[in-house]
């Protein structure tokens, strides 16, 4: 129990960037949830979706809003997945091995190349009838796609085993690339532009993640709280 009490309380210090972000997720819950009318919410949700609508008019502020807000209507193991698994854990590890500045580009890059190519597949799929027209400018926010992008990065970080070295590595991919297929929904060979968003989103983090810890890059360290130095005591007097 003290070893966990000590990393709770080392977490923000090690992770800051990971922690300041849990910190907004939970608040942007608690704000749709708590303090916002259901009318209220729902306009808000509207407003940060990065539907096709939204991204033909006004695509920089969804961009950088959406990310601010978990999905309110996903599931307690869903939150456990996302939120805890993949901001507590996956993001916390990435920002420790290459520093926050690197850990916020993967995650803000994939998630623009996702929902650019998500609602670009969108837009023609709704235009040409494969997709609900209701789509056009419906429900799409949430942290989902950076992080699963995240997740993915972290792969070259996953311990190896001795027989099978890059067996873990490849199980953890193929489980962070099926995941988004657990819910995903068909029409004919094209699934929904989420599933299509959190696909893209995983193959730029894993890409992303290879080349961040190539072979010669050197990890960022960690600060550390500096200890104050302690004077030496004076020499004592030569007979």
């Amino acid at each position: 129990m003290a070893i966990v009490f000590r990393a709770a309380r080392a977490y923000p210090r090690r992770n800051p960037m990971t922690f300041a972000y849990l910190l907004v997720i939970v608040a942007g819950l608690l704000f749709l949830t708590k303090v916002l009318s259901g009318p209220a919410a729902d306009h808000l949700k509207i407003t940060i979706s990065t539907n096709p609508h939204n991204m033909a008019h006004d695509p920089l502020a969804v961009l950088l809003a959406s990310p601010l807000f978990a999905a309110t209507d996903s599931g307690l193991l869903s939150h456990l997945l996302i939120i805890a698994g993949g901001v507590g854990v996956c993001m916390a590890a990435l920002e420790r091995r290459v520093g926050a500045v690197r850990t916020a580009a993967v995650f803000l890059l994939a998630n623009t190349v996702a929902t650019a190519v998500a609602t670009s597949v969108a837009a023609a799929a709704i235009h040409s009838g494969r997709y609900p027209a209701k789509w056009w400018d419906g429900y799409d926010y949430g942290i989902s796609y950076g992080v699963l992008a995240i997740a993915a990065s972290v792969t070259p970080l996953v311990p190896s085993v001795p027989l099978v070295p890059r067996a873990m590595r490849l199980l953890w991919a193929a489980g962070v690339f099926a995941y988004p297929f657990v819910s995903a929904q068909w029409f004919g060979l094209l699934p929904n532009f989420a599933t299509i968003g959190h696909e893209t989103a995983a193959a730029c983090g894993l890409a992303a993640g290879y080349f961040l810890m190539r072979d010669g890059a050197a990890p960022t360290p960690v600060p550390r709280t500096p200890v104050p130095a302690v004077a030496a005591p004076p020499s004592a007097p030569s007979p």
